[in-house]
C-alpha cells in the first residue's frame, strides 16, 4: 500500500463510521473522536424510530447504565445518546411498536424516563394505537408513593403529545395483556394487614417531591398531556361500593384512576383533546395538600365511564376548564373547590350526581365537606359559564359558586345538613324536563336544627344555615315532555334558611309546588313566582294550596302563590303569621310578596281591618268570597308586618 493510500483508507473508513444505520448496528461502529452525531434509519427496523445520536457531556456510565435504550457503547469504547431534536423524542425511538398488539408499556416508559434524565420537552407519540400492559404490583396498597404497578409514571416536567391523523390511543390492558375488566392482580392492604385488595394500577402516575421544594420550583413544574385518548377498557357495571370486591372486581376500584397524582407536589398540570375513557376509580385524580398543585387547565378533554368519580380534582389549584364532558359515573365530579374555578361550556351528565363548590381545600377547617376560607384574601369563586348538567339525580352545589348553567332531567340540590355552612351562591339556572317526571327544579335544604355539632370541631360549633344564596329559575319543558303529560314540580325549601337567601322563578311550574316549604316551614327565603303557566291543575289558579280551612285561624305563608278555600258555607276572619315556625331570625324577608286566591265559592275568609295580633294591616276590611278573588300582601320587615299591596274582588 502506497503512502497516498493510507489517508484515503482513513477517510473512508471515518465516512464508513458516520454511515446511518439501525440502532443496534451504531453500536458496531468505531467512530473517530471528530464524529460526534451519528444517525439511525431506525430502531428496529429501517425508516421506525430513526433519531440523531450525540456524543456529549452528558454520556457517562451512568446514562449509559439507566436508558439502555436511548444509549449505546461503541466498539472503540465511546458513548452515545439519543438527541432530542427541538426537544423531542419520540417513543418509535425507544422501540415501540405501536401497532396496538404489542406491549409498548416498556417502551414508552423508557422514553419518559429518558425525556425527564436529558430534559427533553416532550415525548411524542406517531401512532395512533399503543397497547400498555399493567405491570406486577408487589408493593402493598397502603404503600402510595410506590411506583410499582403502575403502568405509566411522570417524574419531572414533560409532555406527552400524540402526533398521529387522529388522536392518539393508549390501550391499558392488564397484566399479560388480558381483559382489566374481568382480571386484576390482588395484593396485601398494608404491611400489617394481608387482606386482599384489589390492583388493577391506572393509567399514568405523576410522582412529585413529598414535601414543598419552595423556594425551589418543583420537579414537575409543568404536564402537559395533548391529543391522546386513555382507553382503560373498564365499564360501568352501576356498582359503586368501594373498595372493589377481591372475587368479583366489581365496584369502585379506587386503584384503577386514569390520571393519579396524590401527596405529591407539581406545578401546572395541562390536558388538551384528550379523553380518558373507561376506569373502575376516578378517572382524573388530584389529592392531597391544598398547595399540591398550582394550576390545572383543561380544554376539550372527556373524563367517561366508570364506577367512580369521573372527575375529582381534589387540591386548591386554580383551574380552568373549556368544552369539556364528565360523566357516565357514580359521580360525574367529586370536588372540595378551589380559590379560584372556571368551567365553561362544559357538560355533566348520565350520573348519580355530581358536586362542585366549598371553597379552598388547604387547611380544611374541621370537616372537608366544611367551606373555609382565607378572609383576608379574595372571594374563592368556581364559575359557571354556560354549562350544561344532564340526565342525572342530583346536580349538587356547595359554597362560593356564580354563573349560568343549563340542567336537563337534572335537579339542583343545596343541602346546608351536608355542606354544613352554604354561603354566597349566585345562579341562573334555565330547567329543562325532558325524560324525567315529577322532579324539583332546585331544593335548598337549610340545617334540620341549630344544634347539629359539627364533625370534628371544637364542642359547641354547630352546622349553620344557608346565607346569601341566589337562584334564578326560568322553567322548559320540551315538546316530549308536553306530548307525555310530564310534570315539573316547584322549587321547594326545607329547615332554617337565612333571610339573605332568595329564589326567583318564572315559566312552566308545577301548581301543587309553587315554591314552598311545607305547610309550617321553619324559614323561608325571599321567594317571587314570575310569569309562568302551571303544568297540573291542581286549583284554578295553580296556585299552592296547604289545606281546607274550617274554623278562624291563622295562614302560615308557605309560598308566595297559595290557594285558599273554606270546608262550608261559613266566614272565617284569618290572621297571616307574622313568622315561620322558626322564629323572626328565620322569618319572612323585607318585600316578600304574598297572593291569597279563593278557590270556589263556598264560604268567605275576611281580613279585618285592625285586627289583633297586629300581624297584617289591610286599607279596609277585605273579604274573598266568589272564586278567583284575590288579596296580595307585602311584607314589611322592619315591623314584621303584612301589608296589604293589592285586592281584587268580583262580589
Amino acid at each position: 500500500m502506497s503512502a497516498l493510500a493510507i489517508p484515503a483508507l482513513a477517510l473512508a473508513q471515518r465516512s464508513v463510521a458516520a454511515l446511518p444505520a439501525l440502532f443496534a448496528d451504531l453500536a458496531g461502529r468505531s467512530p473517530p473522536a471528530e464524529i460526534v452525531r451519528l444517525d439511525s434509519t431506525g430502531y428496529a427496523e429501517e425508516g421506525k424510530g430513526a433519531a440523531q445520536y450525540i456524543s456529549d457531556g452528558l454520556c457517562d456510565e451512568a446514562l449509559l447504565a439507566a436508558h439502555p435504550r436511548c444509549c449505546f457503547r461503541t466498539a472503540n469504547g465511546r458513548i452515545f445518546r439519543l438527541f432530542a431534536s427541538d426537544g423531542r423524542i419520540t417513543v418509535e425511538q425507544t422501540g415501540a411498536a405501536g401497532d396496538g398488539i404489542a406491549d409498548d408499556r416498556e417502551t414508552i416508559q423508557a422514553a419518559i424516563d429518558y425525556a425527564e434524565a436529558t430534559r427533553a420537552r416532550e415525548v411524542v407519540f406517531e401512532a395512533e394505537r399503543y397497547a400498555i400492559h399493567c405491570p406486577v404490583r408487589t408493593s402493598p396498597l397502603s404503600a402510595k408513593h410506590a411506583v410499582d404497578g403502575h403502568p405509566l409514571v411522570v417524574r419531572r416536567s414533560l409532555g406527552l403529545r400524540g402526533a398521529a391523523a387522529a388522536r392518539t390511543v393508549l390501550d391499558f390492558k392488564g397484566i399479560g395483556g388480558v381483559d382489566p375488566e374481568r382480571n386484576w392482580q390482588t395484593i396485601a392492604v398494608s404491611e400489617s394487614d394481608p387482606s386482599d385488595a384489589v390492583w388493577r394500577g391506572g393509567g399514568l402516575f405523576v410522582l412529585g417531591e413529598l414535601s414543598d421544594p419552595a423556594p425551589a420550583p418543583r420537579r414537575v413544574a409543568r404536564l402537559e398531556l395533548d391529543r391522546l385518548v386513555f382507553q382503560g377498557n373498564r365499564a360501568n357495571t352501576g356498582v359503586f361500593s368501594y373498595p372493589a370486591d377481591p372475587a368479583t372486581g366489581d365496584g369502585w376500584d379506587i386503584t384503577d384512576k386514569a390520571f393519579w397524582l396524590q401527596d405529591s407536589y407539581a406545578g401546572e398540570i395541562v390536558l388538551t383533546d384528550t379523553d380518558m375513557i373507561g376506569w373502575k376509580g376516578e378517572i382524573f385524580y388530584l389529592g392531597g395538600a391544598g398547595g399540591a398543585i398550582e394550576r390545572l387547565t383543561l380544554r376539550n378533554c372527556r373524563f367517561l365511564t366508570g364506577n367512580g368519580s369521573a372527575f375529582n380534582p381534589g387540591v386548591n389549584a386554580v383551574l380552568l376548564a373549556e368544552d369539556c364532558e364528565f360523566g357516565d359515573c357514580y359521580q360525574a365530579q367529586e370536588d372540595t373547590a378551589k380559590s379560584r374555578a372556571t368551567y365553561r361550556g362544559c357538560l355533566w351528565r348520565d350520573c348519580d350526581h355530581a358536586g362542585l363548590g366549598g371553597g379552598p381545600t388547604g387547611d380544611f377547617r374541621y370537616h372537608i365537606v366544611y367551606p373555609s376560607r382565607d378572609e383576608a384574601q379574595p372571594l374563592p369563586l368556581t364559575v359557571l359559564d354556560d354549562c350544561e348538567f344532564r340526565n342525572m339525580n342530583q346536580v349538587i352545589f356547595s359554597s362560593w359558586v356564580q354563573g349560568s348553567i343549563r340542567t336537563i332531567d337534572a335537579p339542583v340540590h343545596v343541602n346546608g345538613d351536608q355542606s354544613m355552612r352554604v354561603t354566597d351562591i349566585d345562579l341562573s339556572i334555565d330547567a329543562w324536563l325532558d325524560q324525567a317526571n315529577n322532579i324539583n327544579a332546585l331544593a335548598l335544604v337549610g340545617v334540620s336544627s341549630l344544634s347539629q355539632q359539627v364533625p370534628g370541631a371544637p364542642a359547641g360549633t354547630f352546622k349553620e344555615p344557608p346565607s346569601h344564596v341566589r337562584f334564578r329559575i326560568r322553567h322548559f319543558r320540551s315538546e316530549l315532555a308536553k306530548r307525555e303529560g310530564r310534570q315539573w314540580r316547584g322549587p321547594a325549601w326545607f329547615g332554617y334558611i337565612g333571610k339573605s337567601c332568595r329564589i326567583e322563578t318564572e315559566g312552566d311550574f308545577a301548581s301543587q309546588h309553587t315554591p314552598n316549604g311545607g305547610a309550617a316551614p321553619l324559614s323561608m327565603p325571599l321567594v317571587s313566582a314570575g310569569p309562568g303557566e302551571p303544568t297540573t291543575l291542581y286549583t284554578s289558579h295553580g296556585y299552592y294550596i296547604p289545606g281546607v280551612y274550617t274554623e278562624n285561624g291563622e295562614i302560615m305563608p308557605a309560598g308566595p302563590l297559595m290557594a285558599v278555600a273554606v270546608g262550608s258555607d261559613i266566614a272565617l276572619d284569618m290572621n297571616i303569621a307574622r313568622w315561620p315556625a322558626g322564629g323572626a331570625e328565620y322569618g319572612f324577608a323585607e318585600g316578600q310578596k304574598l297572593r291569597l286566591a279563593k278557590t270556589d265559592g263556598q264560604g268567605s275568609i275576611r281580613f279585618v281591618k285592625g285586627q289583633s295580633p297586629a300581624s297584617f294591616a289591610v286599607n279596609e276590611t277585605r273579604v274573598l268570597a266568589a272564586a278567583h278573588d284575590w288579596i296580595e300582601f307585602t311584607y314589611n320587615g322592619n315591623i314584621g308586618r303584612w301589608e296589604e299591596s293589592g285586592f281584587f274582588s268580583s262580589v
